[in-house]
Parts: structure tokens; sequence; C-alpha cells
């Protein structure tokens, strides 16, 4: 079973030789995660004149509940009912990039979806992918994807302006809950900065007009350790 995995306690009736419930049974307990990274580095890049309004992003229908959700085999997928988000994966994740966004100073301001500040740009998302990847036990993995979506509010149609899909894989040591979220703060972390400088390149700096290269030596570029080593 899945909470044998992952280390959890299954709330199940235990029968004495009486055929009584044990009323001594320990009641498992409830655990909750929140992904938390940031972004390091003394290098903010140039701030251009505009605002970013981040719409809340959405999570696919597989990931959106607040269990921990495990792959198991091709087309079987698991939510554990005692390792969960402490709140919505979408809310956490919007928060996450608005966290994110804002210490890198792409825009002079970045704000939640919602604000009555004149936006310049709206930033979407879609959370493709959020599961820990358990098909072979030799091949541990924590995935995550994220669809970015950038667009120019002061378009009559908000143009798009950038989109692109981002995924990422990291190998785990052993299938636990802790193991496992440290290795989505991982992914989402290598995400990020790489969407960082993604975006970088389609906004102008101030002085030229022209885009900027952005950040070098990014976390995208090099090789994960092993999340739970």
């Amino acid at each position: 079973m899945l909470r044998v995995l992952m280390g959890g306690v299954a709330l199940a009736a235990v029968w004495g030789s009486s055929g009584c419930v044990n009323l001594n049974k320990e009641v498992p307990v409830k655990t909750a995660y929140s992904l938390d990274v940031l972004r390091q580095g003394s290098d903010p890049v140039a701030q251009t004149k505009s605002v970013l309004e981040i719409r809340k992003f959405r999570v696919a229908p597989p990931f959106e509940g607040r269990g921990l959700v495990y792959r198991m085999g091709e087309q079987r997928y698991e939510s554990d009912y005692y390792h969960e988000w402490f709140i919505s994966p979408n809310a956490m994740v919007t928060q996450q990039v608005q966290n994110w966004l804002t210490a890198a100073s792409l825009f002079e301001h970045v704000l939640a979806s919602g604000s009555t500040a004149e936006e310049t740009h709206l930033l979407e998302g879609t959370v493709t992918a959020l599961y820990g990847d358990f098909r072979d036990p030799a091949a541990l993995k924590a995935v995550l994807g994220i669809q970015i979506v950038l667009l120019d509010a002061g378009s009559l149609d908000s143009g798009i302006l950038f989109q692109r899909d981002y995924r990422r894989e990291i190998a785990l040591a052993v299938p636990t809950p802790d193991v496992l979220v440290k290795g989505w703060n991982d992914t989402l972390r290598e995400i990020l900065t790489a969407a960082e400088e993604d975006l970088a390149k389609v906004l102008p700096r101030p002085s030229t007009g022209q885009p900027w290269a952005g950040r070098k030596g990014s976390a995208s570029d090099q090789a994960p350790a092993k999340a739970g080593e």
C-alpha cells in the first residue's frame, strides 16, 4: 500500500480475537507542507517602467487537491490523505512566483491579481505536473511542470509576448514526503530561474530599449544533486 511505502500509518480497524474494535489504536496525524523557494544572488536586473499583475495560477485537475500525489503506475495515481499541502497548490505556486519576480526586479512593481493599479503586463500560469514518480523504486523522482504566459496588458487583445512550458525532474534518494517536497522545491527553483532569464529577453531595458541578457550561471545549467542525500 502507498502509505506503507511513504511511511504513513494506514487508518484501519484492528479486530481482536473477541471481534471487538481495538480502541487503543493510535490515531494517525496529518502533516502539512508548503513550497518555499528563495531567489539567490546579489545581481538584481535593470528595472523597466512596467507593472506586472500575476493572475492566480491554475493547476491541472489531477494535482489540484491538497493531498500529495504519487504516480504508482502508467495510469495509476494516488493522493496521500495524511500528507498534504498547507494551502491549495494554485495559491501556493502563485505566491512563490510573485515573491521570485518581485526579488528579480524585472518589473518596477509586481502585483497580485485584483489590484487596482494600472498594469502593463499580465502573467498567467498553469501547473501541468506536480507528483512524485514512484513507478520504479530504483528511479524515484519529483516531477514539476509549469506553463507560463506573459501578456501585453496594453494590447486590445492582450497579445501574448511570451509562452513556454517548463518541466523538471529531480531524483530522490528515498520515497518519503519530506524528501519529495524538498525535490519539488529544487525543481521550482530551477524553473523560476529559467523563466526569469527567458522573461528578461522579451523585456526592454529602460536605457536602450533592447532586451537584456539576464543572469548567468543559472541553476538550470547545473546538474542537481539527488534530493535527500
